[in-house]
């Protein structure tokens, strides 16, 4: 594995623009930016319900990657230095700073691996698949060995766990159970585990993937393809969706019309300021209430179709 050399470049936000001219001048084509106001458009956006409080600031960070053809020391210079005479063209750069630093590409891909352990959620075992299992497990039914990778879904999420509570409390045996936003795959395992027909969903291909690996890994047979809820063909018995509220309340009427008489849903990935609006749309749906989990700052839930 290759060391890759990081360049980081802080620059005034309104000269952002002006900053990807110049990478672009320099063949620099990849790069991520951290802007603190990035956070405030996705909140007004609803793309999640979870944002950490932030320091804002008037100037972002450029940062790029470079695994062969790294920038020398005379580089870099004449880098800051066309960013600098950005003032030439009406930018305002303000005082741009530019750090570099070394990443190791193993370590890169797997630091996280060390904070990812062996646990228990209810009758089940969530096990790193890299990890061995060195001992009898009592009062559990069955491990579920997991690679997440790129793709959400590790169990130690406080919504994951709660959806595999949930899971846990049904009978799933041979009914139909859909997975939607099934991310690394953990709940669509889980649930063909339990002894439910499986049928997965996510909008990420990566997601698509990594799920339909640790489906192999865990021997259990599944469908997964890229798509949401209305890309299946119901009925169905069981939904299970560990998305966000923006994403689980516009859902819920159609949660209704696929789910069989008494059948039921498991929504996990709602923030407790959330939580009233989800009750009462769920509420408008039709769906009853059975059983409601609080983990931290999030909420599960269990609802049934009444009719």
């Amino acid at each position: 594995m290759s060391d890759w050399q990081k360049v980081a470049i802080r620059i005034n936000r309104s000269a952002v623009e002006g900053a990807y001219a110049v990478l672009d001048n320099w063949g620099i084509d990849s790069f991520a930016e951290e802007d603190t106001d990035l956070m405030d458009h996705a909140q007004e956006m609803g793309w999640g319900d979870y944002f950490p409080t932030v320091t804002h600031s008037e100037q972002v960070v450029i940062t790029c990657y470079f695994p062969e053809d790294k920038l020398t020391q005379e580089q870099l210079r004449g880098l800051q230095s066309d960013l600098e005479n950005l003032r030439d063209f009406g930018f305002d750069p303000g005082p741009v700073l530019i750090q570099t630093g070394e990443i190791n590409e193993a370590d890169w891909a797997n630091a996280w691996k060390a904070y990812y352990k062996p646990l228990r959620i209810g009758r089940v075992w969530i096990q790193p698949s890299w990890e061995p299992l060195e001992h009898e497990l009592g009062g559990v039914d069955f491990t579920v060995q997991l690679d997440p990778g790129m793709a959400f879904g590790s169990g130690t999420h406080p919504t994951t766990a709660m959806c595999i509570q949930f899971l846990q409390d049904l009978n799933l045996q041979n009914k139909i159970l859909w997975d939607v936003g099934t991310g690394s795959g953990i709940l669509a395992i889980v649930g063909a585990k339990l002894g439910a027909r499986v049928q997965a969903v996510d909008v990420d291909p990566v997601a698509v993937r990594v799920a339909r690996e640790n489906g192999e890994l865990n021997n259990v047979d599944f469908s997964v393809q890229q798509g949401s809820l209305r890309d299946l063909e119901g009925p169905c018995d069981v939904v299970v969706a560990n998305i966000v509220a923006d994403v689980i309340g516009p859902m819920l009427p159609d949660v209704y019309d696929v789910l069989t008489p008494g059948g039921f849903f498991i929504a996990g990935g709602v923030i407790q300021g959330r939580d009233p609006e989800i009750l009462s749309l769920a509420r408008e749906a039709g769906l009853t209430l059975l059983r409601r989990l609080e983990q931290g700052e999030w909420v599960g839930y269990l609802f049934q179709r009444g009719d």
